[in-house]
């Protein structure tokens, strides 16, 4: 039937346009999940074939954030902003809405090119920001790792922790799927290689330690423990090279051991001190809210006024978050927020876990480590890739297949 095949082919191209994420910038990456929807809707509606029944249940526990958000608009003191907030989070309902509730085809095969996409998409995010940053030459007068930074930034309209967060996740995939397929691997190999390098430029420390614990884990998952050491021992050598060799890695990973652990003086902040400063206001409104929260509107403003105790103008521009996205649910929505976030991750990865799906447990372990140290599920450039490959890769829990890590061991 053409119908058919015009669906088909239409619902496989945007879900792989939407795995470009990394390239395709905030606005148009909306536009993208919106024809990715549509054409799953489509073809639910126009291709009569068999297909499993919706799938409520896992539904609801991969939605059930945003549906919180959503209730959590009939308190907010301005509701409008309450849902400009929201609606940044609202691909966590959208994409298992397409997958277990439409049912769209989205076989093993398409997953992994929709993986080998995200890897090669973000490579060029890496290329396209390095390029730049070289055509634009350098400054002497502040560090390199400054420096780096806040080119990348003007060069790619993204934070840098989340570049971070594009590559070495891209580098994860890559690493996993070479293990798993002798198909262009020395490829697969090559481009974690260099995203890794990319995302050690960056030198943000906790997608570093995601990733290696994330490699780790699906290193170890592999037949053979002698191989497995092997393994995991260069990819930590390869790590800590890279950080003896980056400038900007090296000063960030020292950073830690060279900081008091008290509160700044104002101008002496750095990104270890401001953790400490965020921290104390975090908790100081949590012994107040821990049990129904703020509501999500009202985080930002309450912890702008804890932190003018301080006198640095720096942490009153409204981008201090919470930096910890369990802290940040729970301050936003009470003990339920923290409740959601601890099962929309360890649901799955429990039963992963039980079906030996070493890359799904290797996802939601590296999206997690990184969750600590960023509001990953409250920016687009986190939560999107999150709950899109949350979705695709958790299908095969449900759906009676064979786990991608089983498949194709050598």
């Amino acid at each position: 039937m053409p119908a058919a095949k015009v669906c088909t082919a239409l619902f496989r191209s945007s879900t792989l346009l939407l795995a470009c994420v990394p390239m395709l910038g905030m606005r148009p990456a909306v536009g993208v999940i919106l024809l990715w929807v549509l054409s799953a809707l489509l073809h639910r509606l126009l291709v009569r074939t068999e297909r499993a029944g919706p799938d409520v249940r896992t539904f609801l526990l991969l939605a059930s954030p945003f549906v919180l958000m959503a209730l959590d608009l009939l308190r907010a003191t301005d509701p409008i902003e309450a849902w400009h907030i929201a609606e940044r989070s609202s691909i966590l309902a959208l994409a298992p809405f397409v997958v277990f509730i439409l049912r769209p085809p989205l076989d093993a095969g398409l997953r992994d090119r929709a993986v080998d996409v995200y890897a090669i998409a973000s490579l060029a995010l890496a290329l396209f920001a390095n390029l730049s940053i070289l055509a634009h030459g350098s400054s002497m007068e502040l560090p390199f790792e400054q420096v780096y930074r806040q080119r990348f930034s003007d060069a790619t309209g993204i934070h840098p922790p989340f570049g971070a967060y594009f590559f070495l996740l891209g580098a994860y995939f890559m690493v996993e799927r070479a293990l798993r397929t002798p198909e262009q691997r020395t490829l697969r190999i090559s481009i974690a290689l260099l995203l890794t390098a990319a995302g050690a430029l960056i030198a943000s420390r906790t997608p570093l330690v995601a990733f290696a614990a994330a490699s780790s884990l699906v290193l170890w998952s592999h037949p053979g423990r002698e191989r497995s050491l092997r393994r995991t021992a260069m990819l930590i050598g390869v790590l800590a090279l890279l950080t003896a060799l980056i400038p900007s890695a090296r000063q960030r990973a020292m950073e830690p051991f060279r900081t008091d652990l008290a509160m700044p003086v104002v101008g002496t902040s750095n990104s270890v001190s401001e953790r400490l400063v965020i921290g104390h206001c975090t908790v100081e409104l949590l012994e107040n809210n821990w049990l129904w929260g703020l509501g999500q509107a009202d985080v930002q403003p309450a912890l702008d006024m804890c932190y003018t105790q301080f006198n640095d103008p720096r942490y009153l521009n409204g981008s201090f978050s919470t930096h910890c996205q369990p802290m940040h649910w729970w301050l936003s929505f009470g003990i339920l927020g923290a409740f959601l976030f601890g099962s929309l991750f360890f649901v799955p990865m429990r039963r992963a876990w039980q079906r030996n799906d070493a890359r799904l447990v290797g996802f939601l372990l590296f999206v997690l480590v990184c969750c600590l140290t960023e509001n990953v599920l409250a920016r687009q450039w986190g939560v999107v890739p999150y709950a899109f490959f949350l979705s695709l890769l958790s299908l095969s829990l449900f759906a009676g297949e064979r786990p991608a890590s089983a498949r194709n061991q050598r």
